[in-house]
């Protein structure tokens, strides 16, 4: 059932979020897919990137690098419904990047994520189990959160706390219509089970 996610409805979650001076730079449509998603809605998260791709389409200044921004946003969860002409057939991370490298990029995207609570942090998953806490810093924060030529760290997945979204360069209104956007999608779902924090 698409017919929550309908251009009224997207037009309007549109609206809550800041205004951006480039359209892909909006984080509006990334809110919307991970809510429509968390509220047992996924298959309205295709319309979500087909109406962005409709709004970018009507843009005059469109560049090749916006329209191939806003695809790999929605590669996250909509890859059979991205055009194939947008496809990237080669990697765009450096692979010959040194272990090393890897985990010393990791640790400094870790610490700059958690602020003075990052040493806690990492004891407390290295006292749980020290290969996790490796794998949680090597390979999640270093090869994949630290990899940031395509979103900025403020869209990574990891921004999941309000203030960690503000401490990685949102600003407090792009939180709030992230959080608006969210609760309105949970609205409308019929899942919104609790208050929500307010930033």
């Amino acid at each position: 059932m698409t017919d929550i996610a309908t251009a009224e409805f997207l037009n309007e979650l549109r609206s809550l979020y800041p205004a951006q001076a480039k359209y892909v730079d909006s984080g509006w449509y990334l809110a919307a897919a991970v809510a429509f998603s968390s509220s047992n809605r996924p298959e309205a998260v295709s319309c979500v990137f087909r109406h962005a791709l409709e709004d970018l389409e009507k843009l005059p200044d469109t560049s090749d690098e916006d329209r191939r921004l806003l695809v790999i946003y929605a590669l996250i969860s909509l890859y059979e419904a991205t055009p194939e002409e947008f496809r990237d057939t080669e990697p765009m991370r450096d692979f010959t990047r040194s272990k090393e490298e890897v985990a010393a990029s990791g640790q400094g995207y870790f610490d700059l994520q958690y602020g003075d609570t990052a040493a806690e942090i990492q004891l407390l998953l290295r006292s749980i189990y020290p290969d996790l806490e490796h794998v949680i810093t090597t390979l999640g924060y270093g090869y994949v959160y630290s990899f940031l030529e395509v979103i900025s760290s403020k869209e990574t997945p990891v921004e999941r706390q309000l203030t960690c979204a503000v401490r990685n360069g949102a600003t407090v209104e792009e939180v709030r219509g992230v959080r608006e956007i969210a609760l309105r999608i949970a609205m409308a779902a019929g899942v919104l089970k609790h208050e929500v924090p307010i930033i």
